[in-house]
Formats: structure tokens, C-alpha cells, sequence
């Protein structure tokens, strides 16, 4: 190799050297590295092309070794697609243009919420079994304010907004209380960010005429944020046991006289009448229960309207949640050892395309129809569900199986609220 290449090498080297010992440094920003890359690239970019490679490594070391490449990317308010990165990364493209031209960036980098100290107000409705109020330090997302009771926070990456209408953004994200009870509540809580980074709470920003707290889905993804509105779609009032809510409204709330108020949606939730004769169960929320093959089970809220709905269902094993599309049949009624339960065939549609069935037993328990699954396809040979017929205490049920069309009798079971196959 020539004198000349290993001088090229040394010094690339001696850049690399110097860029890591100045890792601990403040994190230089995006425009920065951008600056970094297109001068170091500029200058150094020869023939050889081993150390073109080398250089190249030097401003990817560099944006990796700033602080800011360990947070998480702000999110694009009000993207109804899985969030990505408001911050481009650095292109490994050699670049033209002058270290002038490049935008200096006004947002400053917040702290992380699940490592701060932060005083907190008063938790909404929920206080005496969350002891939130006061200056807590989380650490690692968590605090334990008293004994057998905790806070977490964080647990979505913080979404950056403008939640107050003056200069400098905010963030939003979870806050859950949980105790050695039943109390197992999530918040919003919004952060103003300061010109340094530092983290003040601004409030909860739930806060609804009817209830402090609500049932949602609190991911970041059902979280938006348009015009300083905050967004997202809750079932009913949180309660710390029975079953839970299920009607579906989207509510708004809004940094208003400084407090988070309700400023659009429904303010108060109905549930249905009592008298399964008089409910439409094509237009309410229907709680569907699914059976596991180890007896255990769980079920999942599904809003309907005009006989279709949504929900999203337990893949198991860690697997995620798969949304399925659900409509419903015709219902019947049967009479049950502790009153009368409708029957109705549901089937569920997959996002490919795959369809499946389950027969529910839906039952009077809690504000909204319980259902429990007597049988499902794809079980027990069953192929299809065809009907389901009532005569008195007996439910006759026509399935497809692999010897083909068979009748199958169902009856109550006389201990619990099963239905049992008699023949």
C-alpha cells in the first residue's frame, strides 16, 4: 500500500478516536451530524474505497452515540398509521450542500419521563388508593409512592404536541395507578417541556362530566392529537371490578382556564335494557367470551352497529392481538337454570380473509350481554355452524363436521352457566 493511503488511514482513524471520546459530550443535534457528515465526507472521500468505508463509519459512530439516538421518535399528531420518526436520519449519501443551509432545530430534547423527578397532582378520583400527589422519582418507568400501591409511567413512547396554544410543545403519555386491591387505573398525563429538557406535569387530561376515569385502549396509537385536541376512543366508566364497559364513544379533551376539560363527544354512556327482549343486539356492545383449551377464558368487548363490529383478539402466547371484523345472526331465547339466555352465531372474519364461528350464550350479568361460547369452529371436528334452534331448555344445534351434517343438543349446566352436549 502507498505512503499516501496510510496517511488517509491514520488520520481517519485519529477522527474515529476523537469522536468517541467525545461520546459523553452533549448530544449535538440532528443538524449537527448532518453538518458533520457532509463536511467529513467532502473532504475525505478518495479512490480508496476501504477508507471512504471508514469515514463513513465516523458520523453514523457519532449519531449513535448521542443520547438522543436512545429516545423515542415524536410522533406525527394525528396519523391514523403506525407512528414513525419526525426526525430523518442521517443520509449515507455524500452531500452538496453548504453546513449553512441546514436548519437549527428549536425543539428541545425532553428528559425521559420514566426516569424523572416529577410533582404530580392529586390522581382523578382515585387518589386514596393511588397516593400519586407529591414530588415522586420514577426509575424505570416505576414508583412506589406507598406500600402495595405504585405508579408506572411511560408506558407508550410520549407523544410531542402543542397541548396549551403558547410557544413550545408538550408531551403526552400514560400514567397507571396499580395496588395490592383492585384498582388497576390508566391516565393521560401531559408534560410541558422546558428550554432545557426538564418535565413538569401539566394534569390528567381525562376529565369528563360524567366520570374522572374512563375504560380505553391506551396505546399510542389510539391516542391523536389535532389542533391542541386530544383524542381517543373510551367504552365507559373504569371500575375496579365486574365486567367491563362497552359503549363506544369518541371523546375529546382540551387544555382549557388551565385544566384539561372535555370540549367534544358524548358525555355520558348508556347501556341496555335489562329485558333482552327489548334489546337490538345488532346495534349495542356485546361482551364475547373465548374459551381456551385449558379452560381458562377472557372476553372482549364488540360494539356493534347495524350487525357489524370490531375487536381485537389474543393471538396468545405473546403473540399481539390480531382485529377482527365480527358480525351477528339471528338470536334466539332458551331458558337457563339461572333465567333466560340468548343464543346467536357470531362469525369472525380475519384481516386475510379467514372466517370462523362461535355460538354465545349471551346472559344477563353487569350492565352489557355476557357471552359465553358453547361451541366454536374449528373445535370438535366442526367445520360450520349452521343454526342454532331453541326448544325449551334444549338448544339444537346444526353443525358441519367431517362426517358431514349433524344435529348436536345442548343444556343448561345445573352448577354454573355453561351449556353441556347431551346428544
Amino acid at each position: 500500500m502507498s505512503d499516501n493511503f496510510d496517511n488517509v488511514l491514520n488520520d481517519a482513524l485519529a477522527e474515529f478516536d476523537a469522536v468517541e471520546r467525545s461520546s459523553q459530550l452533549p448530544a449535538p443535534g440532528t443538524p449537527a451530524v448532518r453538518h458533520t457528515v457532509a463536511v467529513r465526507r467532502r473532504v475525505r472521500l478518495t479512490a480508496f474505497s476501504v477508507a471512504g468505508a471508514l469515514l463513513i463509519a465516523v458520523p453514523i459512530a457519532a449519531y449513535a452515540a448521542s443520547p438522543r439516538g436512545n429516545n423515542s421518535p415524536p410522533n406525527l399528531i394525528g396519523s391514523a398509521s403506525p407512528v414513525v420518526s419526525g426526525s430523518p436520519t442521517p443520509s449515507l449519501a455524500p452531500s452538496s450542500a453548504s453546513p449553512s443551509s441546514a436548519p437549527a432545530s428549536s425543539a428541545p430534547t425532553a428528559a425521559d419521563p420514566r426516569n424523572a423527578t416529577l410533582t404530580l397532582p392529586a390522581f382523578p378520583g382515585m387518589e386514596d388508593g393511588c397516593r400519586a400527589k407529591g414530588t415522586r422519582t420514577f426509575v424505570n418507568g416505576t414508583t412506589t409512592p406507598a406500600e402495595g400501591t405504585k405508579l408506572v409511567i411511560g408506558e407508550f413512547a410520549p407523544i410531542r404536541a402543542d397541548l396549551d396554544g403558547v410557544p413550545g410543545d408538550e408531551e403526552l403519555t400514560t400514567i397507571r395507578c396499580q395496588n395490592d386491591g383492585s384498582v388497576n387505573v390508566t391516565q393521560l398525563l401531559a408534560l410541558k417541556v422546558a428550554s432545557d429538557g426538564a418535565l413538569t406535569p401539566m394534569g390528567y387530561v381525562i376529565n369528563s362530566p360524567d366520570t374522572p376515569n374512563v375504560a380505553a385502549t391506551f396505546s399510542r396509537e389510539a391516542v391523536k392529537v389535532d389542533d391542541g385536541v386530544v383524542r381517543l376512543a373510551v367504552y365507559g366508566p373504569y371500575q375496579t371490578n365486574g365486567w367491563p364497559a362497552c359503549d363506544r364513544q369518541v371523546r375529546g379533551y382540551a387544555f382549557r382556564d388551565g385544566v384539561f376539560r372535555q370540549v367534544s363527544g358524548p358525555t355520558t354512556f348508556k347501556a341496555p335494557s335489562k329485558n333482552f327482549h327489548e334489546v337490538d343486539f345488532r346495534n349495542t356492545g356485546l361482551l364475547m367470551g373465548r374459551a381456551n383449551p385449558d379452560g381458562s377464558g377472557r372476553v372482549y368487548c364488540v360494539p356493534m352497529v347495524n350487525g357489524v363490529g370490531e375487536a381485537d383478539l389474543d393471538n396468545g402466547d405473546d403473540k399481539g392481538t390480531t382485529r377482527y371484523t365480527i358480525t351477528i345472526g339471528g338470536v334466539s331465547f332458551a331458558d337457563a337454570s339461572d333465567g333466560e339466555a340468548t343464543f346467536a352465531i357470531l362469525t369472525l372474519r380475519s384481516p386475510s380473509g379467514e372466517t370462523s364461528q362461535t355460538l354465545q350464550s349471551f346472559q344477563q350479568d353487569g350492565d352489557y350481554p355476557l357471552g359465553w361460547e358453547v361451541l366454536r369452529s374449528g373445535t370438535k371436528g366442526v367445520s360450520r355452524i349452521e343454526k342454532a334452534e331453541v326448544s325449551g331448555k334444549t338448544v339444537q344445534v346444526t353443525v358441519t363436521t367431517t362426517r358431514g351434517v349433524q344435529v348436536w343438543s345442548y343444556r343448561p349446566s345445573a352448577t354454573n352457566q355453561a351449556w353441556q352436549r347431551v346428544s
